[in-house]
């Protein structure tokens, strides 16, 4: 499951709109259907923005789908626990190499626009 799959699960658990989520995230509309139909990735812009404002969603889940979706708070709001998962030196190996592939990923795709960009450049 990719991560904007896991937010969409948040989302729609919340019963938060697509609407919404782009007006909290000051995204475009329509930033939300466009990532679910894979043609983008969500940056670290967005992905910040995310973080601070949906405050009871587990950052660890929605970027590794390891843990719990909602972070657990006791009545004065404060976090419960370290519910932060201990990883091996193997599993954060294989984490920061999922990252590295998917900005991998993102990266071709922008030089694949660049390039686009630049033929079409001599046209005008």
């Amino acid at each position: 499951m990719r991560i904007i799959d896991r937010l969409a699960q948040y989302l729609a658990y919340k019963k938060i709109t697509a609407y919404a989520f782009e007006r909290t995230c000051q995204v475009a509309n329509g930033y939300l259907k466009k990532q679910l139909k894979g043609k983008g990735s969500i940056g670290s812009d967005i992905l910040l923005r995310i973080y601070h404002n949906y405050l009871d969603l587990d950052f660890v889940w929605l970027l590794t789908g390891n843990g719990e979706m909602l972070r657990q708070y006791d009545e004065n709001g404060n976090l419960l626990g370290d519910q932060r998962p201990h990883y091996s030196k193997d599993e954060m190996i294989q984490l920061m190499n999922t990252r590295i592939m998917l900005l991998e990923t993102a990266l071709a795709d922008k030089e694949k626009i660049i390039v686009m960009l630049e033929d079409r450049l001599p046209k005008l």
